[in-house]
């Protein structure tokens, strides 16, 4: 029985349920008639990398290894993080079963994975001038069938004026969707992945646009739902479908300093170094990638990690010797600003009793103008999981209310930066449809964990689980069966399952 995977990044049932309402998106609403509709939450944090990670996997970062877009080394030097370091992703576990399967655009997929089939990686990797398929000798085929097929909006034409970031979204969608025709039709498959990404680019840009239901958003929209109605007619009757997000998303007005404010209660940890490393951050690796600026990246990294002589901005702070040396915390990722979350890093011990304070405080915070709190929630280090990927130092982890979200940028006289616009940013509540013949019918699903997902998917297709799972079978999706559920694999009935497999070959 064939399994597909329709993937959005960014899909938020804020979006969805409104356009569902106002007749938009037929075949979402015949999903949500005809399956499961539940909320999948990403928190830890709902930020595109570790989120398409954690969903792949079934685990949590400290498993996988992926935190963010960049990691650090012991110098602080930075590089674009493109792959997980742990962990197997569920094509990988399907083509150890011997299924067929066909990977399309998920985030972080360069080098593409050997694969009993086709993978064809998605955003944070190569250009489409390099191999990034699998079979390297597809990439020909590929092009042949869908000419200037893209891996991402083309953010050079936005910024030249040849292109909205509307019609880029759609231009993207167009050619993901003549792909996904292809292999869908033309190519054996047991199991499908199928990755759209420009939703995410477009709620960012045009969050006000996409309330306000305005046609230049819609149509991308309605492209997807048309998108989703060919690959579940692809499918077929007799086949499963979910529909996923990697986080959700939200509007705000307002961004907190909270590096500002670290600093200026006496918590942040800084040196010359940091200070031109959040330089760094603030231009946005991201940014710099979508702007078709990322290979002068380069020159960029070099001239701020090695500066002149003169500071680069008389308006950063520098920290004493002995502030240095009593000072624990710091905060160095941009992602934080479009993500709405902040990731503390505690680089100096601090005792039970200052990291009670320093939780406290920040869950004291409230906006000067109505009240509102500004922490939704704080985690600690423990919920990255178990692994050889954990961090060394402990970390807390902030989610904001609705309506805010954060800036890692020193320096600057205010805390609060208050916008006219409303932009979007990232939200925990992502997205998650289910139908299938052993999936309940037209009911809202309890709220499941991104790291559910494999696991759920290995149970439908009748498939035994690894033993390192971090999610679990969403249970309460299922038509109730006499028979047993799929039992965790363990290693010895793995070596049982590939020397049977060798003997019957």
């Amino acid at each position: 029985m064939r399994t597909l995977i329709f993937g959005v990044d960014g899909l938020s049932f804020r979006v969805l349920h409104p356009m569902m309402q106002a007749g938009y998106l037929p075949n979402f609403q015949a999903l949500a008639h005809n399956g499961v509709e539940a909320v999948l939450e990403s928190r830890y944090p709902p930020l595109t990398p570790p989120g398409w990670m954690s969903l792949i996997t079934g685990l949590k970062p400290a498993k996988h290894g992926v935190y963010d877009f960049w990691e650090y080394d012991e110098q602080g030097a930075d590089r674009l993080m493109t792959h997980r370091k742990g962990g197997k992703a569920i094509w990988n576990l399907l083509s150890d079963y011997g299924k067929r399967v066909i990977v399309v655009n998920v985030p972080l997929t360069y080098p593409p994975d050997p694969v009993n089939g086709i993978v064809v990686s998605g955003i944070q990797g190569t250009s489409e001038r390099g191999n990034f398929t699998y079979p390297n000798e597809f990439r020909e085929e590929l092009l042949a069938h869908v000419p200037d097929y893209r891996i991402d909006v083309d953010v050079t034409s936005v910024v030249q004026g040849k292109l909205s970031p509307a019609q880029a979204a759609v231009q993207l969608i167009e050619k993901r969707t003549a792909l996904m025709r292809y292999l869908l039709n033309e190519k054996d498959w047991d199991f499908a992945f199928i990755a759209f990404c420009a939703a995410d680019y477009l709620q960012h840009l045009m969050w006000e646009e996409v309330l306000a239901l305005e046609p230049q958003v819609v149509r991308y929209f309605r492209l997807l739902d048309e998108a989703l109605g060919q690959a579940h007619a692809a499918l077929g009757t007799d086949g499963s479908l979910f529909v996923v997000s990697d986080h959700g998303f939200q509007g705000a007005r307002v961004k907190f300093a909270i590096n500002q404010y670290l600093f200026c209660r006496k918590w942040l940890y800084s040196s010359q170094h940091l200070k031109h490393r959040t330089l760094l951050h603030s231009l946005g690796k991201g940014m710099l990638n979508r702007l078709g600026l990322l290979e002068h990246g380069r020159a960029i990294k070099l001239r701020l990690l090695h500066p002149p002589e003169q500071p680069l901005t008389r308006q950063t702070p520098y920290l004493t010797r002995a502030q240095q040396m009593t000072a624990g915390v710091s905060v160095a990722s941009w992602s934080c600003s479009s993500a709405a979350f902040a990731d503390l890093c505690i680089t100096r011990a601090l005792s039970t009793q200052q990291m009670d304070d320093l939780r406290g405080e920040l869950l004291e915070l409230t906006d000067p103008i109505n009240g509102h709190k500004l922490v939704d929630a704080i985690y600690g280090t423990e919920v990255f999981g178990q692994g050889p990927f954990q961090p060394r130092e402990e970390h807390l982890l902030l989610l904001p209310t609705d309506g805010y979200t954060f800036t890692p940028v020193l320096g600057q006289p205010w805390l609060w930066d208050r916008e006219r616009r409303l932009f979007g940013t990232h939200q925990i509540d992502g997205v998650l449809y289910a139908c299938g013949p052993s999936i309940k019918a037209g009911i809202k699903g309890p709220p499941a964990e991104i790291y559910d997902v494999v696991p759920t998917v290995l149970r439908t297709m009748n498939l035994p689980l690894p033993d390192n799972l971090d999610g679990r079978v969403i249970e309460d999706i299922f038509i109730p069966r006499t028979s047993v559920a799929p039992e965790r694999e363990t290693a010895q009935t793995t070596v049982a399952r590939k020397l049977k497999k060798l003997l019957e070959s």
